[in-house]
């Protein structure tokens, strides 16, 4: 019987809370990471333990300098492991993948059975990736599947010179070792372009959603637009200010939750226009997705002109169509074509063509604009959902 071993930044649930409250804000990784992990083991049949090192600020941003291990068991015949290192500045990440690969070696002496073994290495980082290459060492026959969810150097832009640096040189090492992986799991299909990846190399998977997650419908609903999560420039927010404050309509309200480097704007602009309403961090997801159903048009503001945009998929898609409300989007590459069909589509990147869009959006018929959101919501659920997703990655590594 195969075996399967799961390589990424995964935390037990309370570390996970613990993390948060120290300045840990990877949530989408840590929500992706437990559906992957939970689907892979209902479509194999097969319990899998985990090495994960924390993708952490270095101290003194992140409150801890030592990092302790944690062990847990997300089943009871799993081991879980979350790794301890130095996080100091510069080399806490050098730090965790030493001590990944510690882990990796010990597991290889009292949990490796014999026979095949498949190991999954979550985000194209050199600390995993590291990590499964030290284990194909000792066990030649293990394959590794890197899943992609965004490419390195489209990310943590505006660093320092001395850490811009460092990722250049770490990138090479990544590029080394991405030779030796078996195949890929891309969240967006030009990554496969961009990595240079042989058709028969990869596959499109671009994320999934859990159904056990409590799907929050409403059938009240205010005139009102909402964008929910990373507040930050260049994901669009200032032209979504601008587009709306063009709207002259006075019952028509713009809701904003999250937190970024737009708030300053934002909190400028909401002093200028009362229907803006900021809400910043709500207490809890569900209270977010009370909110989202509540609005009649969620806006996903990834724009076309951002370089990462053709290298990502914005997973906010699964959660805003899962609420039935309808969602209006710009075309870009990192979003699979099928998906265009069940979203408003903004044909240009500028304020007036936004505004404009919303605009006509909003004057649709009420019914026109609910069975858009129901087929968009069927769409995720019977489409995307976690199971068919990972029936699809194990059909991929099995074959």
């Amino acid at each position: 019987m195969s075996q399967i071993l799961w390589i990424g930044c995964l935390e037990s649930d309370e570390e996970f809370k613990r993390k948060a409250k120290k300045g840990y804000d990877l949530a989408s990784a840590q929500v992706s990471q437990k559906n992957l992990l939970y689907g892979i083991e209902e479509v194999s049949n097969i319990v899998c333990d985990s090495i994960n090192g924390s993708v952490l600020p270095h101290y003194p941003i992140y409150k801890d300098r030592t990092i302790k291990p944690v062990i847990w068991k997300h089943k009871s015949d799993a081991v879980d492991i979350s790794v301890g290192y130095k996080n100091d500045k510069y080399i806490n990440r050098v730090n965790c993948k030493n001590a990944m690969i510690k882990v990796a070696d010990e597991w290889c002496k009292t949990r490796y059975k014999g026979g095949d073994l498949i190991l999954f290495v979550y985000s194209m980082r050199s600390a995993p990736m590291a990590t499964a290459c030290r284990i194909k060492d000792k066990i030649p026959c293990a394959k590794i599947y890197l899943i992609v969810t965004d490419l390195p150097e489209f990310m943590d832009l505006g660093q320092s010179r001395v850490k811009a640096a460092l990722k250049k040189i770490d990138w090479k090492c990544i590029k080394k070792m991405q030779r030796r992986m078996d195949g890929f799991i891309l969240y967006a299909e030009e990554m496969a372009k961009y990595l240079e990846i042989p058709q028969d190399k990869w596959i499109l998977m671009e994320g999934s959603y859990d159904l056990s997650e409590q799907i929050v419908t409403s059938k009240e609903r205010k005139k009102a637009i909402m964008y929910s999560g990373k507040l930050d420039k260049q994901y669009g927010i200032k032209i979504l200010l601008d587009a709306f404050m063009c709207i002259q309509e006075p019952d028509i309200e713009l809701w904003l939750t999250g937190g970024g480097n737009a708030e300053k704007y934002i909190q400028e602009c909401a002093k200028k226009d009362k229907r803006i309403k900021y809400y910043g961090f709500l207490p809890s997801r569900q209270d977010v997705l009370k909110k989202q159903a509540k609005a009649s048009l969620l806006v996903n503001m990834r724009l076309p002109s951002e370089p990462a945009s053709r290298y990502c998929f914005p997973s906010k898609l699964f959660e805003y169509m899962a609420t039935g409300t309808p969602v209006l989007s710009f075309d870009i590459a990192g979003i699979p074509r099928e998906y265009l069909q069940h979203l408003y589509v903004v044909k240009q990147e500028s304020a007036d063509v936004l505004a404009e869009t919303i605009e006509k959006t909003l004057s649709l018929d009420e019914t026109v604009l609910q069975e858009q959101g129901t087929r968009a919501r069927e769409f995720i659920i019977n489409e995307k959902n976690t199971k068919n997703q990972c029936l699809k990655i194990w059909k991929f590594v099995t074959n």
